[in-house]
């Protein structure tokens, strides 16, 4: 007996396949993602035997297992290689370093999106996109985060306790972030004629947050009181917080993507270590991960 099982077999096989790319594209113009990635499919066979009589099957036999696997080439950054298409890749904050900024991405995934993947929209090519957008609608992500966070919002009306962290950064400063992230399908700012999937006509539509930095150096992320309070009906966060600590919770980010070859509208999830224990199931969420 397996498991209590009698009729799966627990052995594992494991093998090997070579996928083999010519370097082709649809299209080499470099326009968008799209025109730079080739997706290319293999089917994985099985064969199986036994020798014990009148058990299926008696003879060596072959069949397909599953749906194709497909892998996917490209030439998006500044070096081509492959990617399994269908993986989805997963970000991870640096929680200890920029803990605010952690805590806000956390809160909104877990309160709003039930911890749903977002889907990636790069940046445009080039500063004045004349060689086209890397993206399939040509949005500038930048666009996004000024719906969210207009310029000089964070100063003119974020939270007056908001903490910079002037000992780490002297010129540092009350900044915007929004989440989920401009450079997404999901961000509030994505029209939704363009494939977003959450718009709205301001960031003042979001859940108001902001983050201080406590006497014993620990941070805290509270609700804005001259708000409204989150109904948790929102599709998006806003939060006052300190523009090093924004910059920084982010700054892994290209890195992420190039390794990982994340191309136009992948899907991909986003980690907070630190708050895998907090409860976001009540009303009033609270949550100290020290």
């Amino acid at each position: 007996m397996w498991g209590g099982s009698y009729d799966i077999d627990p052995h594992e096989e494991t093998a090997t396949a070579t996928v083999q790319w010519s370097g082709g594209v649809p299209d080499e113009s470099g326009k968008k993602d799209s025109d730079l990635s080739q997706a290319l499919a293999f089917a994985p066979y099985a064969s199986f035997s036994t020798s014990v009589p009148e058990t299926f099957p008696t003879n060596n036999s072959q069949g397909f297992i599953g749906n194709p696997v497909y892998v996917r080439c490209d030439m998006v950054y500044s070096s081509a290689g492959c990617v399994f298409r269908d993986y989805m890749p997963g970000y991870v904050f640096n929680t200890a370093k920029a803990p605010a900024a952690a805590a806000h991405a956390w809160l909104i995934q877990a309160k709003i999106r039930r911890g749903a993947p977002l889907s990636y929209l790069p940046d445009r090519r080039g500063d004045t996109g004349e060689h086209g957008e890397r993206n399939k609608y040509g949005r500038d992500p930048d666009a996004n985060r000024k719906v969210i966070c207009p310029d000089g919002w964070a100063a003119t009306s974020g939270h007056p306790d908001t903490t910079p962290v002037t000992d780490i950064s002297a010129n540092d400063k009350p900044s915007c972030d929004e989440f989920t992230f401009a450079a997404t399908y999901n961000s509030g700012g994505m029209p939704s004629d363009m494939g977003g999937t959450n718009q709205v006509a301001s960031g003042d539509k979001c859940a108001q947050t902001y983050a201080t930095k406590q006497s014993d150096g620990t941070w805290r992320l509270y609700d804005d009181e001259r708000t409204a309070a989150p109904m948790w009906s929102e599709v998006c966060g806003r939060s006052a917080m300190s523009a090093w600590v924004n910059s920084t919770s982010m700054s892994r980010f290209p890195t992420f993507a190039k390794a990982l070859r994340v191309i136009d509208q992948d899907a991909y999830f986003v980690r907070t270590p630190g708050f895998d224990k907090c409860d976001a199931s009540k009303p009033t969420i609270k949550c100290d991960i020290r």
